[in-house]
């Protein structure tokens, strides 16, 4: 019997330490045991408003869920702007963000995509996006966002007009003359299209967008897989398809693994 002491300790031990280790991660991506997920609603793909003044959207899902998972409370970090959001990095204000990849360091498995396409203004016509990299056309962007990014570096010949974010604005520049086209994601563009009349949306898309999320810097390995992990859960569960689908978003995908 005594013999099988220390047989049976270490049977024990070994059972105690993936709950342990799994405490020890939760603690560091959300250490005190709530998950500030930060993300911005001038984006409608992300979130948005509500009429009573709280958000919700694809974000809200599923930073909801991660935070489930943790077994610690949601908490949103709601921006207004792609430049408020831009700012927060490196802060503090959150335990976790939501975004676009290419904002994004270290991010996770994407959990979303969707083509990125042109709208073009009122009277100005363009057979596909290529055509709108020419000389002399201005490319409407939210100022520090993905489209900025991608297509400061992208873009040959026309010229990249950067605008503060959200679709009253972008309809604005478009509206103005300030741009001839604006560059976003599919759902921005709709509801460019439904409240701008005579813009038109471009045939093609100039790259596809892919959104995920991410912890601050200097997490452990640990953390980021834990993370990956429930990010992956949320895509193979529905979560992600199931908010897709109550927003009624169109050309927008839950992420391939």
């Amino acid at each position: 019997m005594r013999a099988l002491l220390p047989i049976t300790l270490l049977l024990l031990t070994g059972l105690e330490l993936p709950a342990q280790a799994q405490q020890t991660t939760t603690a560091e991506i959300a250490p005190n045991e709530t998950l500030r997920v930060g993300f911005q609603t001038a984006s409608p793909i992300l979130a948005r408003r509500t009429p009573d003044g709280g958000v919700s959207g694809v974000a809200v899902d599923v930073g909801k869920f991660i935070a489930e998972r943790l077994g610690v409370e949601y908490v949103p970090v709601v921006y207004a702007n792609q430049e408020a959001y831009s700012r927060s990095f490196g802060k503090g204000e959150w335990d976790m963000v939501i975004g676009v990849r290419s904002s994004l360091t270290d991010p996770s498995p994407d959990f979303m995509i969707a083509d990125a396409m042109y709208i073009a203004a009122p009277g100005r016509d363009f057979a596909n996006a290529s055509s709108v990299d020419t000389a002399g056309t201005r490319v409407g962007v939210s100022r520090g966002g993905g489209s900025d990014k991608f297509l400061s570096e992208a873009l040959k010949s026309a010229q990249v007009v950067r605008v503060p974010g959200g679709v009253p604005n972008a309809i604005e520049a478009l509206r103005s003359g300030a741009v001839d086209v604006w560059a976003a994601n599919p759902v921005t563009l709709q509801e460019i299209e439904d409240a701008l009349p005579g813009s038109r949306v471009v045939p093609g898309a100039w790259t596809t967008g892919r959104y995920a999320a991410s912890l601050p810097s200097g997490r452990s390995v640990a953390a980021h897989g834990t993370l990956a992990d429930i990010v992956n859960e949320a895509k193979r569960s529905g979560v992600v398809q199931r908010s897709i689908d109550r927003a009624g978003f169109k050309g927008v995908y839950v992420a391939p693994e």
